[in-house]
């Protein structure tokens, strides 16, 4: 009884620390939008400043209006298909916390306030633009349909995160992360990602900004056809899912406790498993249903398991 007392309070500590370095996060609720609506920008102000972060933005008329990097919207058409719809998340009325979002374009930087650098920045929400979600789908006169006619085409489309510190130098790593994936061998593991999905970046460390590229399988004379957008929300925020573990239905991991191996058990199809300690770090990535957790140390980690349109968390404890 002493040792499941021990860790509950370990578990809460750790919960409590982690919600308190969450305090400074960029949810974009500063930013003045009406109802459904957005800004790109063409204010000329260069950017958006949300919890200690500036997001960039370049806006332009000198060959009709055109912008890039960070946008704000409250906007959720998960329906339009199309360029008209440029500004609307996949999620639709789906929202991580609060009403706006960040979407961004062709390519963005995140310079941190001088508070941000002093702790890293634990992870952000990510998903699809309907436009790209919808041009990736189905195909359209600029891009084609992943998987092509067959399905069987390995289609992907990411986003590529690098980070640089002490006033310019490169971070040791860079993460990419898929808004769509179609390499599984397995087609009914191909993805596009519909809902609002976590991305740690607590493997950079301390840094001083941030820059965000697109890679994709579809290309062209002109460079990327798939559309080049993503949404982003609580930037430097909660991860949620760990606010809601006891939730979760459907998907269990025994034994728990455990010591060496573990097993998801599900009915569904699952694609990643990704072990996280509460603090936020990843620590471990596993792609089959049972895997070894003996490399990790005594305590409670939360198993991120991916299915085909969506991520349940689980609390387990390795002893």
């Amino acid at each position: 009884m002493k040792k499941n007392v021990l860790s509950l309070s370990m578990m809460l500590l750790s919960l409590f620390t982690f919600t308190q370095t969450m305090a400074q996060s960029s949810s974009f609720e500063e930013i003045t939008l009406s109802k459904n609506s957005y800004n790109n920008g063409s204010d000329f102000s260069g950017g958006f400043t949300s919890g200690g972060a500036f997001f960039t933005n370049m806006f332009d008329t000198t060959f009709g209006p055109y912008w890039e990097g960070f946008a704000i919207s409250n906007m959720s058409d998960d329906s339009t298909k199309g360029y008209s719809n440029q500004y609307s998340a996949i999620a639709g009325n789906k929202r991580v916390d609060g009403n706006n979002y960040a979407i961004m374009y062709d390519n963005g930087i995140i310079r941190l306030s001088a508070a941000q650098k002093t702790k890293p920045i634990i992870g952000f929400y990510i998903t699809n633009t309907t436009y790209a979600y919808y041009d990736m789908k189905e195909g359209s006169s600029f891009s084609k349909k992943f998987g092509g006619t067959s399905g069987n085409d390995s289609d992907y489309f990411r986003v590529v995160i690098s980070a640089w510190k002490n006033g310019g130098n490169p971070a040791d790593t860079t993460i990419s992360y898929y808004l769509a994936d179609y390499r599984f061998t397995d087609n009914s593991k191909d993805y596009i990602v519909k809902n609002w999905e976590w991305v740690n970046l607590a493997a950079f460390g301390i840094v001083d900004s941030f820059a965000f590229y697109f890679e994709s399988s579809d290309t062209g004379s002109f460079g990327i056809n798939t559309p080049q957008y993503m949404c982003m929300d609580l930037f430097n925020g909660r991860m949620v899912g760990l606010q809601s573990i006891a939730k979760n239905e459907g998907i269990k991991l025994y034994p728990n406790p455990a010591t060496h191996n573990v097993t998801v058990a599900t009915a569904s199809d699952i694609n990643l498993v990704e072990i996280y300690t509460l603090s936020g770090q990843l620590v471990q990535t596993e792609t089959e249903r049972t895997f070894d957790i003996s490399g990790l140390t005594s305590g409670v980690y939360i198993a991120k398991v991916y299915g085909k349109d969506a991520a349940s968390f689980v609390r387990f404890v390795k002893e």
